[in-house]
């Protein structure tokens, strides 16, 4: 092996004991017209295996710069791999990064219309490297919408859903009125007091945003090449408003993984 401290060499660790796995996608024909992760990640023994394998290669990206760097010298690429059984008094289970959400009611037209879309699906839209390189865009037509809707996904979902989902459409809100000349976005959606006291006066203020203390219904297409209508209560009354994307706001749901094994170490899920 090469060791040299200043001018940094590539160590040539000569004992990887695989080839790293390939990621498995989906297919092309899969990819078009969704959102749709085009990384379906590994199996869970596939998982393990190339943890093992990468956590044991030692090999990195071989330019040893965190020996380079070590100044007590703690790196030491000769230790053996071995098994350690560590004890401790708590254990903390998060909830992941599945992005699985719990269901949303057909009425809401979510799975019916291409251009009713979720709020993670609306991230990544939002994102740079997304499928739409950051630009607001209706899945249906490839078009830029002119009128978009937030709405409540779970109206009985409990307090804290209320709030951060609602916190979450304002924040959606906001970065898609940035990035989109002329658009008017709604948030329709349940406002709790906690939503009023905390964030109520500073969303009122954001110009193109119009916030409705209402419950959404229905959303359904009349006519075949129109516009969305949404069907919503406010202050008692039936009102509706057309709208040419919507985005559904999910409540989060827990992985079974994870549920099993919070009941196995008997601890509550954060």
């Amino acid at each position: 092996m090469i060791y040299e401290k200043q001018k940094r060499y590539i160590i040539p660790f000569d004992d990887v004991p695989a080839e790293r796995a390939e990621m498995p996608e989906i297919s092309v024909g899969e990819r078009r017209g969704n959102f749709m992760e085009v990384e379906t990640g590994f199996p869970e023994d596939e998982a393990v295996r190339e943890a093992k394998r990468c956590l044991a290669c030692r090999r990195c990206l071989g330019c040893a710069l965190c020996w380079a760097e070590c100044k007590p010298e703690a790196i030491d690429f000769s230790i053996p791999d071995e098994t350690l059984d560590l004890a401790f008094e708590e254990v903390v289970i998060t909830r992941g990064q599945d992005n699985a959400f719990e269901s949303i009611g057909e009425e809401l037209g979510f799975g019916n219309y291409a251009d009713v879309i979720t709020d993670l699906q609306f991230e990544r839209m939002l994102s740079p490297t997304g499928p739409t390189d950051g630009l607001v865009i209706s899945p249906r037509d490839g078009e830029v919408p002119e009128r978009l809707v937030f709405v409540q996904g779970k109206a009985d979902g409990g307090d804290d859903h209320l709030l951060s989902s609602a916190v979450l459409g304002v924040n959606e809100a906001i970065i898609a009125l940035d990035r989109t000349q002329g658009l008017e976005a709604t948030l329709v959606s349940p406002m709790i007091q906690a939503f009023k006291d905390g964030f109520g006066e500073a969303a009122g203020k954001i110009s193109g945003l119009r916030i409705v203390d209402g419950v959404p219904s229905a959303v359904e297409r009349k006519e075949e090449r129109g516009p969305l209508t949404l069907t919503y209560a406010e202050n008692e009354k039936e009102l509706q408003a057309e709208f040419d994307m919507v985005v559904v706001l999910t409540k989060p749901k827990i992985a079974k993984e994870t549920q099993s094994m919070a009941r196995k170490l008997e601890q509550d899920v954060l």
